[in-house]
């Protein structure tokens, strides 16, 4: 884990910390003053109890990070249990601090709801507490809930602009893994484009001279006799065995053009906390295939985006094989997809980038969870040949 993802894991917890401490001080007080209190609050010291503790348990489940799936119908049960048990302190305990805790609960919802909704609810809670509290205990409520409410919807305020700082560096997390996938690519093509500059040069230069020095030791061979031809044998031989190392090495270079694709991918990966990635590549690219190549990584920084923003999922599979003539890319967590899938801006990306390539995109579940295939259609592999023959008299 790199200091940024330890440094955002570290204010997330010391925020959930905050709200533990905050629920403790209310708990503490609540209880203080409950053993000063009529007998009637008293007989009901264990309910009250167990209802600060449905509060406390909620609060810690509803912030444990990919514990559900953002949307799941377990996030609104959770956050209903919460708030009712803070409503039923409401109607046993005559304590004006109380408010307190929905403070805290309104904190959450920015995270789950849109600001319009989370401003919505927030205000509905607000309305139906002070109601309550006045109808209940028979006092006026009015210039504390003005107080309170300000507070509330200064804490939905904030916690919103919390998670807007945290999607956009998310989202620079993702354009900066993007971009280091991208500059080995670049830096593979280069290298790639440079042995076949020196392939070529081999061949228009040195072995063109070879084969014209042999057509000329040949026919020195064929005019000269004794010691002198002997000599010009060796030197024929020699030049022959010379270009045959020369063309090998042409041959070497020109063929060997795979880009190191899995280290692309462990350059995209080795930064994104909490999440253990599989890798199984058992494919090659090359320089013909640069357009697929940019489109492979894009399609898998794409998933593994949507995987961590959007599933419970905290270990993910990369599978990419070669069958037949095409290329095909397998893409999988263990999250939890709930029901039909629904394809958004980025499945919709990743959709359009394959078919510009002609390939194809297919969505499944494997165990409810999200699986994305992908298959590409692969050109001929054509090997290019340096024909360097020596020419025979």
């Amino acid at each position: 884990m790199n200091i940024k993802s330890y440094l955002k894991r570290m204010s997330s917890q010391m925020s959930i910390f905050a709200g533990i401490g905050t629920w403790v001080m209310v708990f503490g007080i609540s209880l203080y003053w409950l053993q000063h209190a009529p007998d009637e609050y008293k007989d009901n010291s264990v309910f009250i109890t167990l209802l600060f503790i449905i509060y406390l348990v909620c609060f810690v489940l509803i912030t444990r990070e990919r514990l559900i799936k953002k949307g799941h119908r377990i996030i609104y049960f959770i956050l209903t249990v919460q708030l009712l048990s803070a409503f039923t302190l409401l109607w046993f305990l005559p304590i004006s601090f109380l408010p307190i805790l929905t403070i805290i609960w309104v904190t959450i919802l920015p995270h789950y709801f849109s600001v319009a909704r989370s401003m919505l609810i927030m205000l509905l809670v607000v309305a139906s507490w002070f109601s309550l509290y006045a109808f209940r205990w028979q006092e006026s409520m009015f210039l504390s809930a003005l107080l309170y409410g300000s507070f509330h919807f200064f804490a939905v305020l904030m916690m919103y602009h919390v998670r807007i700082a945290e999607d956009a560096t998310a989202e620079a997390q993702h354009l900066n893994t993007e971009l280091l996938a991208t500059r080995q690519l670049l830096a593979e093509v280069s290298r790639q484009t440079e042995r076949t500059r020196i392939a070529r040069d081999l061949h228009d230069l040195l072995g063109h001279h070879l084969t014209a020095l042999i057509i000329n030791l040949q026919v020195a061979g064929h005019i000269s006799d004794g010691e002198a031809k002997s000599k010009i044998d060796q030197c024929h031989s020699l030049a022959k065995l010379l270009l045959s190392d020369v063309r090998e090495a042409v041959t070497t270079l020109r063929e060997n053009q795979c880009l190191d694709f899995r280290k692309m991918i462990e350059l995209m990966i080795e930064n994104i906390p909490n999440m253990k990635i599989n890798t199984n590549i058992d494919a090659q690219l090359n320089l013909e295939n640069l357009n697929l190549a940019k489109s492979l990584l894009s399609c898998i920084q794409e998933a593994l985006t949507n995987s961590l923003r959007h599933s419970s999922a905290n270990e993910f599979w990369i599978t990419m094989t070669k069958i037949d003539n095409s290329l095909h890319l397998e893409l999988v967590d263990n999250g939890q997809t709930e029901g039909e899938i629904v394809k958004g801006n980025g499945l919709t990306g990743m959709t359009e980038r394959t078919v510009a390539l002609g390939g194809q995109l297919y969505l499944d579940k494997l165990q409810n969870a999200l699986r994305i295939n992908i298959k590409f259609p692969l050109p001929p592999q054509i090997t290019p040949t340096m024909e360097l023959e020596e020419t025979s008299l």
